[in-house]
């Protein structure tokens, strides 16, 4: 029975992975995705820890004269259930801000995410979660050039454009819902480290909610986005490294991504028992490839209850001949709590 949860679980995510094999979407999204829990998956809202608090930002096509920026905020908790120690909620709230393009094409979003976490046994949980939020759609039309302002080869920006353009922002509701597994069996210390955690998990969002129209035009909405998201932690036992592998697919209408890879985490040193002046910390080195996009090489550093990620994806697709392959800049900047070195990862709900 002890490895029952564990092997359902790789199954799910093995099928999964031979299901998707196509790709080429409309959302934001973040390449390093594991560092945006919520963003993909409202049943990830505290599913495996108490506190955490996430930065994001990414610089993309810094090559085109207006460079694409998104900035991202979350934050989530567990609220403990007195009664009902086998269960729990999460909560959650979620920030971010995207500007795409010399017409500065926005988007603004703020959202809640509840969770409803059960106990399925000494190792592993389950979560159920669902997000609303309000967003806000904005452009600016000053900048565009449209064919009628040229007069010959000269352009001319008192020109009428003949363009009927529409309102310059416009405001919208969204939903989301998901479930997520997570299981974690043994330590992840260096004298112990024979640790193997996972979290998988499938989420929808919009549900054709959400308009998209800058003309009032009711009909064009955005097309319901489904997620299909699995990362690993394997602990290699007598050693200081953790292998941990990682997959994000998205469909969105026609369009779909698959992103695969993996990090190798080599721990660096454990907190002191005995004083405070020695803290846990690790570094992970890895690659992600968004199949027929980019290759995302990745660093992080971990220092006992925080975290910096930086990558950068190195764009190979047909864009690549105006991008000169410079995909995007990529940081994050977590906080948890419990610390996450060593954690035993047997299911609490104390």
């Amino acid at each position: 029975m002890k490895k029952i949860a564990l092997k359902t679980g790789l199954l799910i995510f093995t099928i999964n992975v031979f299901y998707i094999l196509s790709i080429n979407a409309q959302d934001i999204h973040f390449s390093q995705y594991r560092e945006t829990p919520m963003l993909i998956n409202p049943a990830q809202t505290a599913l495996n820890k108490d506190v955490r608090i996430i930065l994001n930002y990414k610089d993309q096509w810094r090559s085109f004269v207006s460079p694409y920026k998104t900035f991202a905020f979350s934050g989530e908790m567990k609220i403990k259930n007195k009664k009902k120690k086998e269960s729990y909620i999460g909560l959650g709230i979620q920030i971010y801000s995207d500007k795409a393009g010399d017409s500065k094409m926005g988007t603004t979003m703020g959202a809640l995410n509840l969770n409803g976490v059960i106990k399925l046994n000494n190792k592993s949980k389950l979560g159920l979660g669902i997000m609303g939020g309000l967003g806000q759609h904005t452009i600016d039309y000053s900048d565009l050039r449209w064919e009628n302002q040229y007069v010959g080869t000269s352009y001319s920006p008192s020109a009428a454009t003949g363009e009927q353009e529409g309102t310059t922002s416009f405001s919208y509701p969204d939903a989301g819902a998901g479930i997520a597994w997570n299981y974690g069996k043994d330590q992840m210390y260096i004298s112990a480290n024979n640790g193997v955690h996972a979290t998988i998990g499938i989420s929808a969002f919009h549900f054709g909610l959400s308009k998209y129209s800058f003309y009032g035009q009711t009909n064009e909405k955005l097309n319901t986005k489904f997620i299909v998201h699995g990362n690993f932690d394997f602990g290699v036992k007598n050693s200081n490294l953790i292998i941990a592998p990682e997959l994000f697919y998205t469909k969105q209408g026609a369009l779909q991504e698959l992103e695969i890879g993996s990090l190798f985490k080599y721990i660096l040193s454990e907190e002191s028992k005995y004083t405070n002046f020695k803290k846990n910390s690790a570094i992970s080195i890895g690659v992600n490839y968004r199949i027929g996009d980019a290759f995302i090489p990745c660093v992080m550093y971990e220092f006992s209850n925080y975290a910096v990620g930086i990558s950068y994806d190195v764009n190979f697709s047909k864009l690549s001949r105006a991008s000169s392959s410079r995909g995007g800049f990529e940081v994050s900047i977590r906080f948890v709590t419990p610390n996450p070195f060593g954690s035993k990862s047997k299911v609490s709900f104390s």
